[in-house]
């Protein structure tokens, strides 16, 4: 997502107005690091590409990308060897350019303090973080650059910093002094998509705007998005410009959001891939199941016995195959060449063929029982690899790592309470009038339908295709139009969280739960009776939510 140095200014009022104290812990990931202070602020400095920013998290947030992190950079050692324990000082914009500076103070020995900084240069690819004394000499940088990389400044431990080549163009102060178009374009500080926006507006209109910015504060401008640009100003700036609630909000879309964006999709494919293994497995367990089953047919077996025990007399002993007859069930007479083990009499042969009759039928019937576990267990595992396959948020991606194995272990401040029971991967929405769960995996659907789920509330199911159990409990009595709607926001569920999601409106049954009925051997199929049959659009229930968080 693009941006401006105006950015990085409201970025710099906003940590300075954050009551940011005490730096007591530091984690990172690959192109990003989280500063935890005293209080519960956590604050994401990111120099990837594509993701370059600063946003304050939650620690749900942290423990996701925490989650996914391939490697601790070497930058995040650095800042917690020489900035844990120090106290916040301040955030600045250097130059008006898209730089920022977070001064630290900590104090050592008999009172002597010890100033340290963190420059965050947000320049897309070429973004970086690098830590400084106060004399500003280099201590480390995420990335190293050496003379080769650029002959006009070095970015190296031991170094003094270097700033990147100064932008040229006039001060926003010598510009309000004397607007005019002509110089417009040229003011610094400011990125080149919010001065092609408002280029249009009168010289009055012009000055009105940017004189709000580098004196007034962030919290009296509207943080918004033009297009992929992403800028502040004290009205909106154009009819398609999106609001965000706050500055913290348009932070997180530039930053966390990709970032959990990528995380997201790197644990989505390890339970795929996981998932599409196990797949695999099972289907070469069936067909050869199957084989068993079908191949051998242990009737023919039989069939020897019987002839031999009939024909015991015409048999010469030491034959190894014998022309005998039999009668079919219809009474005819029949020729059949039976094969026959010349060292042992035909008492013998037909005695081993009665027995290996016998063990094939045994083994069969094994088999078909298998056979019925081993698919009940495919079907479950392809309902569970649609399931997670719609699954987008963090809490809920947790949860089907942890049942698959695949959760990384993540250590953080042990809490004092006994730790909660791990439930099966499911969605919960509580409203002031109706609970919602959604099974997010086999067991996960298992769970909502019979142990979550009382016996009068409304379970739902995606007609004739795999995908999520939904359970609706009302609370209390509500009005035709509140049930009606929440039919509507479960039936989505079930649409959304189903095979058939790609079609916008699918069939959906609907009964209630003291109906449904668990299939043996399965850990969530299920048969069902009593029910009728609703509509439901997939994204309802997406758009239901957003109604709801609007009107509060």
């Amino acid at each position: 997502m693009a941006y401006g140095a105006e950015l990085v200014w409201a970025w710099s009022d906003l940590i300075n107005n954050a009551s940011l104290h005490k730096l007591q812990k530091i984690d990172g990931g690959d192109c990003w690091a989280a500063l935890s202070f005293s209080g519960g602020k956590i604050l994401l400095l990111s120099w990837g590409s594509k993701n370059n920013g600063v946003a304050f998290i939650n620690e749900d947030e942290k423990k996701e990308l925490l989650s996914v992190a391939k490697q601790t950079p070497p930058i995040t050692g650095a800042i917690k060897s020489h900035l844990s324990g120090s106290e916040f000082i301040s955030a600045e914009q250097l130059r008006r350019d898209r730089i920022l500076v977070l001064n630290f103070k900590k104090t050592v020995g008999a009172g002597f303090s010890n100033y340290k900084k963190i420059i965050v240069e947000l320049m897309e690819r070429y973004s970086n973080i690098i830590i400084a004394d106060e004399n500003n000499v280099i201590i480390e940088t995420a990335k190293h650059i050496y003379p080769a990389d650029n002959p006009y400044r070095s970015v190296l431990p031991g170094l003094d910093y270097t700033m990147p080549p100064q932008i040229t163009g006039l001060e926003l102060e010598n510009w309000l002094k004397a607007p005019s178009d002509e110089a417009f374009s040229n003011i610094i500080g400011f990125g080149r998509s919010l001065i092609k926006t408002i280029a249009s507006l009168s010289i009055r209109e012009k000055a009105a705007i940017l004189n709000c910015f580098y004196h007034g504060t962030v919290s009296s401008m509207i943080p918004q998005r033009i297009n992929k640009y992403i800028t502040i100003s004290p009205q909106l700036l154009s009819p398609e410009a999106e609001q965000f609630s706050s500055m913290e909000a348009a932070s997180k879309e530039i930053v966390t959001k990709p970032l959990l964006s990528v995380s997201t999709s790197a644990r989505k494919k390890k339970i795929s891939d996981l998932l599409c293994k196990e797949i695999k497995r099972r289907e070469r367990q069936s067909e050869d199941i199957e084989h068993l089953l079908y191949e051998e047919a242990p009737e023919k077996y039989r069939s020897y016995g019987e002839i031999i025990v009939a024909n015991m007399w015409k048999i010469p002993k030491g034959s190894s195959k014998a022309d005998l007859t039999f009668y079919d069930e219809n009474g005819i007479e029949c020729q059949s060449a039976v094969p026959l083990n010349p060292a042992i009499s035909p008492s013998q042969n037909a005695a081993v063929y009665f027995a290996k009759y016998k063990k094939i039928t045994s083994a069969q019937i094994r088999a078909s029982m298998l056979l019925d576990k081993v698919n009940a267990e495919l079907e479950d595992l392809r309902e569970e690899l649609i399931l997670a396959m719609r699954t987008d948020d963090g809490q809920s991606l947790t949860m089907i790592e942890e049942e698959l194995g695949l959760a990384k272990h993540v250590t953080f401040k042990k809490s004092p309470h006994k730790a909660e029971t791990k439930l099966p991967p499911h969605k919960r929405f509580d409203f002031e009038q109706a609970l919602v769960y959604v099974g997010l995996s086999a067991k996960g659907n298992r769970y909502v339908t019979f142990r979550a789920a009382s016996a009068d509330d409304i379970w739902f199911h995606a007609q004739g295709v795999p995908g999520a159990h939904v359970v609706l409990r009302l609370k209390c009595l509500v009005t035709d139009d509140i049930k009606q709607e929440m039919l509507m926001f479960c039936s989505s569920l079930a649409v959304y969280f189903s095979k058939a999601n790609a079609n916008e409106n699918v069939r959906v049954d609907y009964t209630a739960k003291k109906y449904v009925t668990p299939i043996k051997g399965s850990t969530a199929n299920v048969t069902y009776k009593e029910f009728k049959s609703f509509i439901g659009e997939r994204d309802f229930w997406e758009k239901y939510l957003l109604k709801n968080q609007q009107a509060h």
